[in-house]
């Protein structure tokens, strides 16, 4: 029972407790151990009145999205998109009957111990799913204390090729595609365009790592030569080094994989007479590009600078994004990176929760892969949810685009955007292009 599970959970996290304390000796651990940040605000669709916390048959989730930390421009959209996500479900009736509720948290990022705690408080709210986080390195920290208390946990934007074979007890998803199809689309637009050799300055962690290596085996395959190779560990602050070596090695092109810290990377390089506006072609991916610009005091210095996202074409569903846009206080600022996949994130969730006719979460993660493959074609949670209660069986193809999850609980394909820099301190919209990788 619900219930039942909640108390098992409340147990394991202050088991949790218990032994990070007693396993730190001094003053200053003991201090860290307790440590806990401000939650962001629990936010609900005005349908019904609902608990604050979660009762047997109803839906609750908890967000784990990057409010503060590296990724925090990529906090905004997908705030915003769990926010619509669960205004448009309790619209059209909820979920077995009564409204779902929505907890929010802060990811935070590896620099800092915020994911561990926010999970904590999101398990003690007995929350059924938890979306999030934004990098693979911190749904890394968390994966096994989420799964591990049989709560389903989906990202909807990791990344890392490692969570396709992890052991999660079946209960992690993600909407966003592995690195493996966007190594190659960025392969695939760097020979494009007439370089053979390219020098790669990555973020060591899971991330960085994987997309890293993704890209390296792919542009070789295609007869490119990558060198140098170069590594950074998070939370370093100065590249003079690392860019030294890249501006020794002339290059042709230079791909930059990393989050905020890019902003250093590319400022560095400018110094060294490599940046974009150089005759060295300079390439980002979705942790840096579609909002590093703003991060630079000077943003023509990234003018023609290139890079890929996974992302639909967004432009032709404006009612979408100005939706997105308004449900976050200020906007959004024109950046809508995997807003679309954490509203599809969360009506996936919501809609196996219809066919499994429960708000177990092992009993929901049985039906997630089914509900976006192998049945009538629906494209919101109302026609999807009109589908299941007249007896059918829904594939969602989400604002996201068709995922048709493969068993390990990710998309089979992916749309990719090329976004590049004119001068602004965001991409140039009108310059964009979108592929599709994969099966």
């Amino acid at each position: 029972m619900h219930r039942t599970k909640r108390f098992i959970r409340l147990v394991a996290i202050i088991s949790v407790m218990v032994l990070v304390a007693t396993s730190c000796g001094d003053d200053e651990g003991e201090e860290a151990a307790v440590t806990t940040t401000q939650a962001p605000t629990t936010t609900q669709a005005p349908v019904e009145e609902a608990p604050s916390d979660g009762v047997e048959g109803q839906l609750v989730i908890g967000t784990l999205l990057p409010v503060t930390g590296d990724l925090a421009f990529l906090g905004p959209p997908e705030v915003a998109g769990a926010r619509l996500a669960v205004e448009d479900i309790n619209a059209a009736g909820g979920v077995l009957g009564t409204n779902v509720v929505l907890h929010e948290g802060d990811s935070g990022d590896t620099n800092q111990d915020i994911a561990n705690p926010e999970v904590d408080r999101l398990l003690a709210l007995d929350v059924d799913a938890i979306i999030g986080a934004a990098s693979s390195a911190v749904s890394k920290l968390v994966i096994d204390k989420i799964t591990g208390n049989n709560v389903i946990h989906f990202s909807p934007a990791n990344t890392s090729p490692d969570f396709t074979t992890y052991d999660d007890n079946g209960l992690y998803f993600r909407t966003a595609p592995s690195d493996l199809l966007q190594g190659k689309v960025l392969a695939d637009l760097v020979a494009s365009e007439g370089n053979e050799i390219a020098g790669v300055i990555f973020r060591q962690e899971s991330y960085g790592q994987g997309l890293a290596d993704s890209f390296r085996e792919n542009f070789e395959s295609l007869g490119g030569a990558v060198d140098p190779f170069i590594a950074y560990a998070p939370g370093t602050d100065n590249f003079d080094a690392e860019v030294d070596q890249l501006a020794g090695a002339s290059p042709d092109a230079i791909v930059v994989i990393g989050f905020q810290e890019s902003a250093t990377i590319l400022v560095t390089m400018h110094e060294r007479g490599i940046g974009a506006t150089s005759a060295t072609n300079v390439y980002g991916v979705d942790g840096n590009i579609g909002g590093i610009g703003s991060e630079l005091s000077d943003p023509s210095i990234i003018s023609g600078m290139r890079g890929t996202e996974p992302s639909v074409d967004l432009t032709a569903i404006t009612d979408f994004t100005d939706r997105l846009d308004n449900a976050y206080e200020g906007g959004l600022d024109g950046v809508f990176a995997y807003g679309a996949e954490t509203y599809d994130a969360i009506v996936i969730v919501a809609l196996a929760a219809l066919v499994a006719n429960s708000d177990n979460p092992v009993d929901i993660g049985a039906q997630i892969n089914d509900v976006t493959r192998g049945g009538t074609k629906c494209t919101s949670f109302a026609e999807c949810k009109d589908i299941i209660e007249g007896g059918g069986d829904p594939d969602y193809d989400g604002v996201g685009g068709p995922y048709e999850f493969v068993d390990a609980g990710e998309p089979a394909a992916a749309s990719f955007r090329i976004a590049t820099y004119s001068g602004g301190d965001r991409p140039d919209s009108t310059l964009d292009e979108y592929v599709f990788a994969g099966g």
